[in-house]
């Protein structure tokens, strides 16, 4: 793999991990060519894709670069992206030092999913944790909301566990708070809690959780409510892509029609 592609696909991660996103086709052969340091201007690229000229840098460009921007936490263009990425894939450890001593971040990322745990009582922490992790997930631990939110918004994870009663924050709380910002209110949310009224499951869901385990919770019952949702979470993102992917068959689809009347005229 050359250099340029692995510099793709390090900001493929990086999207994926903190936007929760994906680029479209026409946004991956953008950035490669920039990232090749190919001197093809956007013009050529779009007519090679048979794209409008118009639609890549009106539409599709600045797009990418913005959510590159936001990625990345520094104003990007076609002119800096490589420099930045290299220099970011030489130093991805650091931003896990910020993290409060009471966050725990598991070291290399699982292929069955990321899971943030949420519960002010270590016990709990530790018998889920281990649950968990022995079944092959990457388990992420906060002692309360505020280092949870603080968590997702360093990386988000594929579910979250979530206890209601805790200092600070309760869980209704820091789930109203993940439910109403774009980058993390598609993550499914799971309470864990003791409490067992409809009451208390109704305004769990209210506030937009995806499902509610009672304490004391059965092993086989976490693992499969667990599975479920990542398993939903997967198929939402898969949604969002094909969704990219029409968006941009149509945009071309356009561009054909509009040819084929320009030149029957």
């Amino acid at each position: 793999m050359s250099n340029s592609e692995q510099l793709l696909t390090f900001a493929e991660k990086l999207i994926r991990e903190k936007m929760d996103n994906c680029l479209s086709d026409l946004q991956r052969t953008v950035l490669l060519t920039t990232l090749q340091e190919n001197k093809k201007t956007y013009d050529q690229i779009a007519d090679e894709c048979g794209y409008s000229p118009k639609y890549l840098k009106q539409d599709v460009a600045p797009k990418l670069w913005q959510l590159l921007s936001e990625v990345l936490n520094k104003k990007i263009t076609k002119f800096n992206i490589k420099t930045i990425l290299e220099e970011q894939m030489r130093h991805q450890e650091p931003v896990i030092e910020i993290l409060p001593t009471t966050f725990a971040v598991s070291s290399p990322t699982s292929e069955k999913g990321n899971i943030l745990l949420v519960d002010d009582q270590p016990e709990n922490l530790k018998l889920l944790s281990n649950l968990l992790e022995e079944q092959g997930y990457e388990v992420q631990q906060a002692i309360n909301g505020v280092i949870a939110l603080q968590a997702v918004a360093v990386s988000s994870p594929d579910v979250i566990l979530l206890d209601i009663y805790m200092p600070e924050l309760d869980g209704y709380t820091v789930c109203q708070k993940l439910k109403v910002h774009p980058k993390t209110q598609d993550i499914p949310v799971i309470f864990v809690s003791a409490l067992d009224e409809a009451w208390d499951k109704v305004k769990a869901f209210s506030v937009g959780g995806s499902d509610y385990i009672t304490k004391p919770f059965k092993t086989v019952e976490v693992l499969a409510r667990v599975e479920n949702q990542l398993k939903v979470r997967q198929l939402q993102l898969k949604v969002k892509y094909l969704q990219q992917q029409l968006e941009e068959k149509n945009q071309q689809l356009q561009q054909i029609l509009q040819k084929s009347s320009s030149i029957d005229c």
